[in-house]
């Protein structure tokens, strides 16, 4: 297999990650109201995961696979970033941890929703007043920690290093577009907005992960185009 062939693969895949995520955002945008759904109360939490426990875990578990995704896409663009030389140095490698310690992250924060806060909300619907109470302490202590080490550090601070990181690669060598490198540091303050929250601030979340998806989208079809006319 060429080299061309392998970057038109992984153009392809860029592409399939960018719309996989699509998939549990229906999902769980219809059963629980995701993502609005994350900095919802306990008790209007808790019910609705317990009214839609299969599409809950359904969605989840999607994805929980599109999260573990990112320690093959995130590498694989970083190496498509190196261009010919692919001389490989401290930045590529810095790009490499941050984006697995991402996709770390973010599935810690997913499997809060597929194992404590479900067990809480099957709980919650059959508890007394008082038991209610203690169940929605424990679910705002689990949903707080989840958060903060699945959004803020997953989906935020850890992607953002590493799309910082491959956007310099970008302008340094010759693998991508050089546009793509600067619309990455144009994305990086919005995919960063969520640790505002860190500071008693609200964020919108559905907007930071559009834009690190919308960068997605933009390299897997300019790896597409540009590979699709070197073979014709």
């Amino acid at each position: 297999m060429s080299e061309s062939q392998v970057r038109l693969i992984i153009g392809a895949v860029v592409i399939f990650q960018a719309a996989l995520l699509l998939i549990p955002q229906a999902i769980l945008g219809s059963a629980i109201d995701w993502p609005d759904s994350l900095d919802f109360a306990p008790s209007k939490a808790l019910p609705l995961v317990a009214d839609n426990l299969h599409d809950v875990r359904w969605g989840y578990g999607i994805y929980l696979i599109y999260s573990f995704a990112w320690v093959a896409i995130g590498p694989a663009i970083a190496w498509l970033a190196l261009g010919v030389n692919k001389k490989i140095g401290p930045l590529f490698i810095t790009a490499i941890g941050l984006i697995c310690a991402s996709a770390l992250a973010r599935a810690i924060g997913i499997i809060r929703w597929l194992t404590a806060s479900t067990y809480l909300a099957e709980t919650y619907t059959n508890s007394s007043s008082q038991e209610a109470n203690t169940i929605e302490i424990i679910q705002n202590v689990v949903n707080s920690w989840g958060g903060a080490i699945g959004e803020i550090l997953g989906v935020s601070l850890f992607t953002v290093g590493w799309l910082v990181a491959v956007s310099i690669l970008v302008l340094k060598n010759d693998g991508l577009p050089r546009w793509i490198g600067w619309l990455g540091f144009a994305i990086a303050p919005i995919l960063a907005s969520p640790v505002i929250e860190l500071f008693g601030l609200t964020a919108n979340i559905f907007v930071s992960t559009l834009s690190i998806h919308i960068w997605l989208f933009a390299v897997g079809i300019a790896i597409v185009i540009n590979e699709t006319k070197k073979v014709h």
